[in-house]
């Protein structure tokens, strides 16, 4: 029977080359790929591309052809040439045809037919720049010599593989931004998970799981996401480039967002059906998959006739986050020839209806009020309306469809009005064409097993600050029953007429008593996170008086108000005039509010931020302002959004203080189906029960020790007995890491009083775990902020840094070693950390180790396998020390430089230099004479290529081939030392 045999390579790499090829992508071998791209400081298989460029556009040159390419590969390694790039592979660029003497678009990808291009896939692909670091990527796959996609594999045993691919990508982008120049896609996998996202946009948020239909095997994922239909169609209509607060940015749809596109322009096509519902959940990016529908239905203009599309938006959205994306997508619409207007007015709307106008209108809805009937009776007008819960509502629904009365409409909301089943409000305006209500749906809890929102969790507020249910009934539900209200705006007139609920909520004695809560609150459970908050308070007056007492109880620079402005506050309203800030100031506030490490912190809204604002940093919102239903719902997904921080820790949820007592009663905060949001809004002392249930089991099964050993022993055969096994390590990870997450999200309540020191002792012994079986060793990293202070002190004391000691891997430490007490399975992963921290700090001795450092990978392997006890891997970790310690010798005997010797280690190792007399130190001692030569070889190009050429005389006495092999070797030691 074969053991099997855990390892990225083994595992996840090489059968992902396999399945891609069965996909029907061509395998290149790494060196034959190196030939290709003519070295590693390059990315692109040029003569690749010049044939396909040639093939597809036959009136070019050679000439022509090969000044593309040159065009291309001079493109910046940047998010802008990464666009650039994309935009050649979708035809968008042209060339000038001496023959027919004007400019022709260039085909780079045959989109239409797959089989026609040249899909190519390659592993261990590295990129060595000129004078800097180089990298290397496991996987890469290439559209016709251009790379497309970069994958990541990490171990399957480790719990935390796709944070540290998140994280390798992030260095790749920082180390050499030129292995992402042109790569427009990336996987992260372990074959037990497969994620995707976008280059350039490494963000925790925008990287998703790949849903695949056909099983749940790794073979499928990667036939799936590789099938050459499918992917070519990736590049082509899924990626996205836009502007967000005045940066570009990247993102890639997700499954969802494709399935409604397709729904969305087949009901376009169809003469029968005029009607469509989009119901997806806030936060789902539903605005993108608007955007990407509109685009493909005027792109496609012989199929819809060369079209109309107005796309009707919220004036909030318009002015907010979705406005740097319109100018965006109105950019490139009349770069690729698509007219492009925005009816500014409700005479330019009508203006463009009566003109015939094709192509895309953007507007808002009031602009439809009172628009002539019949304006234009096409039938290939498409009106897409977001946010369409409310932007129909009153007569602009009226005027809409009667101003264009064989318009295809389609709604898209993440909160529709009514009954499906009754069809009624939203579902009887947009959904009469589909049997359940609506075109397509993607739920809020769907979202969350996506992990592309997260839960949200709420807890009431101290009983006497919070408003009586009695009030919220009489003062609110009550009047906002009389209609239906779906925006703030609506919202904002209900609360109007609700003037005791509003004086109870700005009373001076209790916005300071909330703001007192708030400030301690804060302090306690959100800054300890490095996460930030939104106090919403009743309206602009009582924002005014929560900063005055915000700013008594923490710095003053840590919270700002962002209102809505209004002429006469300077009269009625003065403490709202002079803490009102300019648009030059909110716009900066924006952009600080999303950056950890700036202020402010706090930002107290009631009507701005609450719809279209998109912070991942959010984590908390203190609700004082009555609402219910949608624009509940809409305010409560600004704090849902994923968000990992620079030590890899995630938010694990959104956090809501009730000041208002709407969750008291949740049938009445949302009157729709409650069994929608099971799992998705939950109350926190749910979590509470579910914790001290964890807590109870893992003390059972984990923190039981055998009486008679002192606490060190105890803690030592735990870490060195049960957790040698890779398997039994990654439960304990799994169950500890639930426990952390509702320990931090809890923290600090007194409900956690009688279980602190079961949790702590669960904590000192993930941390003594994660820290002696992970090759960093570091201890106390992978904990979380709260738990991390918790322990810190005490694990010091205690002396558990001793499980991420890192030693000398050598025969006189070993000899130390030996005689200190302790478990030899401890001492064997210390002295191998030693030996890589050795191989990091220096680049020329980690050529000389690395195959000592391979065989003493295979003693671990065989150690945690079971295979060998602590005793054996000592012993032969000693012969491989005694083995260091003579290269090390004759390293001093040679008389050569560190970096010398390893170029004598790397041209001595090879056979030709084995099987003839070739004398590799004196090769090596004439080597380093040439090396003086050449000190700025890093730099010039051209001194690097007179260095490779004085190499070849030192290396005479071996082969023609071996001595290119030598050659190439020495390079690459030379860029390893710098």
């Amino acid at each position: 029977m074969t053991t099997l045999k855990i390892s990225e390579a083994r595992t996840a790499q090489l059968p992902m080359i396999t399945h891609a090829r069965g996909a029907g992508w061509e395998a290149v071998d790494p060196v034959d790929a190196e030939v290709l791209r003519h070295g590693r400081e390059n990315m692109l298989f040029t003569s690749v591309l010049e044939d396909k460029l040639r093939e597809f556009n036959p009136w070019l040159t050679p000439d022509q052809a090969r000044s593309i390419v040159e065009t291309i590969e001079a493109l910046p390694a940047t998010i802008e040439g990464n666009w650039e790039v994309l935009r050649w592979m979708r035809g968008e660029h042209k060339w000038f045809d001496e023959n027919e003497k004007l400019s022709r678009a260039i085909q780079l990808v045959d989109f239409e037919n797959p089989d026609d291009n040249t899909l190519q896939v390659t592993w261990e692909w590295r990129i060595e720049p000129v004078a800097r670091k180089g990298n290397r990527a496991d996987v890469i796959f290439l559209v016709n010599g251009l790379p497309v996609a970069i994958v990541e594999h990490k171990n399957p045993t480790s719990g935390d593989a796709l944070t540290r691919g998140i994280t390798q990508l992030r260095r790749y982008q920082q180390e050499t931004p030129e292995l992402l120049a042109q790569t427009q896609l990336y996987n992260v996998t372990h074959m037990l998970g497969y994620w995707y996202g976008v280059t350039w946009n490494v963000s925790r948020r925008f990287i998703f799981k790949w849903k695949y239909a056909e099983d749940e095997t790794y073979r499928s994922a990667v036939e799936a996401f590789f099938e050459p239909h499918a992917f070519l169609r990736t590049l082509k209509d899924w990626i996205l480039f836009y502007v967000e607060d005045s940066e570009t940015k990247k993102s890639v749809l997700r499954e969802h967002q494709r399935k409604a596109v397709d729904k969305i322009v087949t009901r376009c096509s169809e003469s029968e059906k005029t009607r469509g519902l989009i119901w997806h959940t806030q936060g789902s990016g539903k605005t993108f998959t608007l955007l990407t529908a509109a685009r493909q239905i005027l792109e496609d203009k012989a199929r819809f006739s060369n079209a109309t599309v107005i796309l009707v938006v919220d004036r909030n959205e318009l002015e907010g986050q979705l406005k740097g994306w319109v100018e965006r997508l109105l950019g490139e619409m009349q770069a690729s020839d698509i007219a492009v207007r925005r009816a500014d007015s409700k005479a330019d709307l009508q203006a463009l209806l009566d003109s015939d106008f094709r192509g895309l209108v953007v507007s808002m809805i009031h602009k439809f009020e009172e628009i002539k009937a019949n304006s234009s009776t096409r039938d290939n007008i498409y009106v897409f309306i977001d946010e369409a819960h409310r932007s129909v509502a009153a007569d602009l629904g009226t005027y809409l469809m009667a101003a264009v009365p064989n318009a295809t409409i389609i709604g898209f909301t993440g909160t529709p009005v009514g009954d499906s089943k009754a069809g009624s409000g939203s579902f009887k305006i947009f959904g009469r064409d589909d049997e359940d209500g609506f075109l397509d749906k993607y739920s809020i809890i769907e979202s969350i097993e996506d992990e592309t929102t997260l839960p949200i969790r709420y807890k009431l507020a101290p009983s006497n600050m919070r408003l009586p249910a009695k009030d919220l009934e009489e003062q609110f539900y009550a009047l906002a029953g009389e209609e239906d209200v779906t925006d703030l705006a609506e919202l904002n007139r209900v609360l109007e007429r609700a003037v005791n609920l509003r004086a109870f909520l700005g009373a001076e004695d209790r916005v300071d008593q909330v703001a007192k809560f708030v400030s301690t609150h804060f302090n306690e459970n959100v800054l300890p996170l490095g996460y930030k908050a939104f106090l919403v308070a009743v309206d602009r007056e009582t924002c005014a008086k929560y900063k005055l007492a915000l700013d008594r109880y923490m710095p003053a620079e840590w919270s700002e108000v962002v209102y809505s402005k209004n002429v006469n506050d300077i009269v009625d309203r003065p403490a709202v005039a002079d803490l009102q800030i300019s648009e030059s100031r909110e716009e900066e506030v924006r952009k600080l509010f999303k950056k950890a490490d700036q202020d402010p912190k706090i930002l107290i809204v009631t009507d701005k931020l609450l719809t279209g604002y998109d912070a991942p940093l959010l984590y908390a919102m203190y609700l004082d302002k009555p609402m219910r239903n949608h624009v509940l719902l809409q305010s409560l997904a600004r704090v849902n959004r994923p968000y990992i921080d620079g030590e890899n820790v995630s938010k694990k949820v959104g956090l809501v203080v009730d000041f208002v007592s709407v969750f008291e009663d949740m049938k009445k905060a949302l009157t729709f189906d409650p069994g929608a949001l099971k799992g998705a809004l939950e109350d926190l002392d749910i979590l509470m029960v579910d914790l001290h249930q964890k807590v109870t089991a893992a003390a059972a099964q984990y923190l039981q020790a055998d009486g008679s050993k002192s606490p060190d022993a105890q803690l030592e055969a735990a870490v060195f007995g049960r957790f040698i096994d890779a398997a039994a390590r990654k439960v304990f990870y799994d169950v500890y890491k639930d426990i952390e997450t509702l320990w931090e999200i809890l923290s600090p309540d007194p409900g956690l009083r009688d279980h602190i020191q079961t949790y702590k002792d669960l904590s000192k012994l993930y941390a003594a775990v994660r820290a002696n079986y992970t090759e960093s060793g570091s201890f106390l990293g992978d904990l979380e902020h709260k738990t991390r202070r918790l322990i810190q002190d005490s694990a010091t004391q205690e002396g558990l840094g001793r499980f991420s000691k890192v030693v000398d891997f050598d025969v006189e430490t070993l000899e130390q070693l030996k005689s200190e007490e302790g478990p030899d399975e401890g001492k064997v992963y210390n002295l191998l950390r030693g030996l890589r921290k050795e191989m990091e700090e220096d680049a020329a001795s980690a050529v000389v180790l690395q195959g000592i450092k391979e065989r003493a990978d295979r003693v671990m392997q065989n150690l945690e396998d079971r295979k060998i006890n602590g005793i054996a891997a000592m012993v032969e970790l000693e012969a491989l020390a005694q083995e260091k310690a003579k290269v090390r010798r004759k390293a001093m005997e040679s008389g050569l430089s560190d970096l010398g010797f390893a170029i004598y280690w790397v041209i001595s190792q090879g056979e030709g230099a084995k099987k003839t007399s070739f004398d590799g130190m004196s090769a090596s001692r004439e080597i380093e004479t040439v090396l003086a030569k050449f000190p700025s070889w890093r730099d010039n190009p051209d001194e690097r290529r007179r260095l490779r050429a004085s190499l070849y005389k030192p290396l005479l006495a071996l082969g023609k081939d071996e001595r290119a092999g030598a050659i190439e070797r020495i390079m690459r030691v030379l860029e390893q030392a710098g």
